[in-house]
């Protein structure tokens, strides 16, 4: 189940700052399988990122496990979780053109 994509809710257990990539990596674990990360140009960082964050700073996340996605964004001061996607909803928009734009930071992923 998880929360609808339309309307995020702020991430439970998440810091209240960006993650550094080493950071990001350190949420491989449990079963997640893939942590994606998306690289945003100097523009958008220079809006979505506080001062004094990382250069490395990672503010959009999914997580992959076997079963499903799971998104994150980091916005006005705090992370927002945009829901979960599962594998096997035929009914759900592919998840490959969202992961275009994310790399691979931490993981194996067997989506693509």
């Amino acid at each position: 189940m998880g929360t609808s994509m339309e309307q995020p809710e702020p991430a439970e257990g998440w810091p209240d700052e960006p993650l550094s990539e080493a950071a990001a990596s350190d949420l491989l674990e449990g079963d997640v399988v893939a942590v994606w990360v998306m690289d945003h140009d100097d523009g958008v960082r220079s809006v979505a990122l506080p001062p004094g964050a990382p250069d490395d700073a990672v503010v959009d996340v999914v997580l992959e496990t076997s079963e499903a996605f799971e998104m994150y964004s980091y916005s006005r001061g705090q992370w927002m979780d945009y829901g979960t996607q599962r594998k096997d909803d035929d009914e759900a928009p592919s998840m490959a053109g969202t992961l275009q734009s994310y790399r691979v930071l931490a993981g194996d992923s067997d989506a693509l």
